[in-house]
């Protein structure tokens, strides 16, 4: 089998040749050979049934393949592998005998049935009279690596339904730095044994029928490893096309071929492609040509229902930025429906240095940054620093009564808005003890609908609705509840403005409850080590808008400063000068914008010389 094996070499790589052309354009250049290789192909099928039927007439099950001399893959059989796989992965399979072997195993060679059910072979029986007969694939593979290909087997294992997520994790997808590299990639990929198992799942992924295993790899598997699998799937016999797509320097080809995270492309796309559902890889490659090609979209597109500073970046910058960019923003945010902005800094910073699973939409995404401020007054035994409240007329005590609640719908949180006011409505209202409130927005709420008839109904405007100013009601059982109002407003240091209260201010009660460090940071160069040196580490600070953003905000007065949070956490060198990527706590969370260090120092000076204590407040933090 193995000298037959290399004896067809020459005519995979003469197919593969006449197959990296077009028929259409192999037809208009020489028809003879259209013409030709159509007949060739006839010829064969006829000649491949006729030669299946008089081989299965022998069908077999061979016990023990050592028994039998010089077993060899029937020649017609092998015809029409060559005649009917795909030319990528003939290469792959001309590698040598054992991926030749596990190529065949894993369907990546077809013949003109399509999927190998038997394999039909020659062999000399104990009278040295040569044979044919049909043998059951598992049977065949079972007996061959008994004495050939030892680890195909185990390969097989590894790659199997109930082992494959385990595998992939403890592989190594290395991401190319140069078109060296990237070729030097390309050969270990080709010369790698698990190549052909990893080429089977993406096969299965894009051509299977059979969609719960479909679902079981999409489910499993990143999808960024899909990518990459993808992308070396198809391109395994062009390590040009494979490289070109690692070699792009814009920060959305890099996310599509899994170079970047998903979520530096996913949030933006999702919006611009209206779909609330995961991005498919099509959906990711579409979009990423999209904001290449139309670079000026993103100025205007991006951000729908999480409303931000306004119009926003060039897809180009934007790019340039998310390169250099390492703040951690798996969630999107909406600056515009929270009035502090430091609250939608603080809501940054930590879910960089302490993740949790953020799900949002526009009803929720303000609520999630005003949780995540919360939980931190919460956590220290601070609760005085978290002021919003519930107030309602207790029919006991006869008197108004107010309890802190956080916006928003939780069901792992007994201060989520909705726990709140389902409470209050069961000892109050007598509402059944397992009430559910549910939050919509005023557009969606109609009483002359059905499931609006009954239950508890918190009625918000969420076009207008902010933390400070939120025209919000409470609907129990379609009648308003007058006596039932929300009060307060967020009031803290960012950084400490007075000794006596500086152990609550945001900058000493993330260190103390997420465990995190910080420093002044007062040069370029200090923070560029800072950013270079540590790897979750960033800078953050409080400046003055009209110095950070002066093509936006122009001061009408003498020492006008409106004190803006901000999160610097990347740089690059540019026109031989280092723009900073720099998110505003206005800015879209994944809009960065590229600004200079003189406009950093000037915002924080002017903010430093009107701050009380006269703090510097650039500060470098990390864990």
């Amino acid at each position: 089998m193995q000298n037959q094996f290399y004896k067809i070499i020459g005519f995979i790589v003469l197919v593969i040749s006449l197959g990296s052309q077009s028929t259409k354009a192999l037809a208009q250049e020489n028809p003879g050979i259209v013409e030709s290789l159509e007949r060739l192909l006839d010829v064969h099928r006829k000649q491949y049934d006729q030669n299946k039927s008089k081989i299965q007439s022998n069908f077999k099950a061979l016990l023990d393949i050592s028994d039998l001399k010089d077993v060899k893959i029937d020649p017609q059989f092998m015809r029409s592998i060559i005649f009917h796989s795909d030319d990528k992965f003939l290469r792959l399979a001309q590698k040598d005998e054992c991926k030749f072997l596990s190529a065949l195993e894993s369907n990546l060679l077809k013949t003109a049935e399509g999927d190998t059910v038997n394999i039909l072979v020659t062999f000399k029986n104990k009278e040295n009279i040569t044979e044919s007969a049909s043998i059951p694939k598992n049977d065949f593979f079972d007996q061959v690596y008994k004495k050939k290909c030892l680890n195909n087997r185990e390969f097989a294992t590894l790659f199997n339904e109930t082992n494959f997520q385990k595998t992939i994790e403890g592989i190594k997808f290395p991401v190319p730095k140069n078109s060296t590299d990237c070729e030097a990639i390309h050969k270990d990929w080709l010369d790698n044994s698990y190549t052909p198992y990893l080429c089977r799942i993406q096969q299965i992924l894009k051509k299977s029928k059979n969609q719960k295993q479909v679902e079981l790899y999409k489910q499993k598997m990143p999808t960024l490893e899909k990518t990459y699998i993808d992308n070396l799937c198809n391109n395994i016999t062009s390590p040009v096309h494979f490289c070109e797509n690692y070699l792009k320097s814009d920060v959305w080809s890099k996310v599509v071929n899994g170079e970047a995270p998903l979520y530096k492309l996913s949030y933006k796309c999702q919006n611009l492609l209206g779909k609330t559902e995961e991005l498919t890889p099509i959906d990711l490659k579409n979009c990423a040509a999209k904001l290449i090609n139309e670079p000026s979209i993103c100025e205007t597109k991006g951000n729908k229902n999480f409303l931000s500073d306004y119009p926003l970046q060039n897809c180009d910058n934007i790019s340039n930025a998310l390169n250099k960019s390492k703040l951690i923003t798996n969630y999107h945010d909406c600056p515009g429906s929270v009035d502090n902005e430091a609250i939608t800094n603080i809501h940054r910073l930590v879910n960089h240095f302490s993740p949790r699973k953020i799900t949002t939409n526009k009803e929720t995404c303000g609520g999630e940054a005003n949780y995540t401020f919360a939980r931190l007054n919460f956590d220290i035994k601070h609760e005085e620093g978290w002021p919003l409240k519930v107030c309602y007329m207790d029919r006991i005590k006869e008197k108004e009564e107010c309890v802190a609640y956080i916006p928003g719908s939780r069901n792992d949180e007994p201060l989520s808005e909705d726990q709140v006011i389902a409470k209050i409505l069961y000892q109050q209202k007598g509402a059944p003890a397992k009430t559910k409130c549910r939050i919509v927005d005023s557009k969606t709420y109609s009483p002359l609908r059905s499931e609006f008839k009954f239950g508890c109904f918190i009625v918000y405007d969420f076009e207008t609705c902010t933390t400070l100013s939120c025209n919000k009601k409470v609907i129990w059982e379609e009648k308003p509840l007058a006596d039932i109002k929300f009060i307060g407003r967020p009031i803290f240091d960012y950084f400490p403005t007075a000794f006596v209260n500086e152990r609550y201010s945001f900058v000493n009660m993330i260190n103390e409850v997420k465990g995190t460090q910080g420093r002044t940071v007062k040069n370029l160069t200090d923070l560029k080590f800072y950013l270079d040196k540590i790897s979750n580490g960033l800078v953050h600070g409080v400046g003055c808008v009209e110095d950070l953003i002066p093509e936006e905000f122009q001061r009408t007065v003498m020492n006008q400063c409106h004190p803006m949070p901000f999160i610097i956490d990347g740089y690059l060198v540019k026109y031989g000068e280092t723009w900073l990527v720099l998110r505003a706590a206005i800015d879209d969370i994944f809009t960065p914008r590229l600004v200079l260090w003189q406009n950093i120092f000037n915002s924080v000076s002017a903010h430093s010389e009107l701050h009380p204590l006269n703090t510097w407040t650039l500060y470098g933090i990390k864990k």
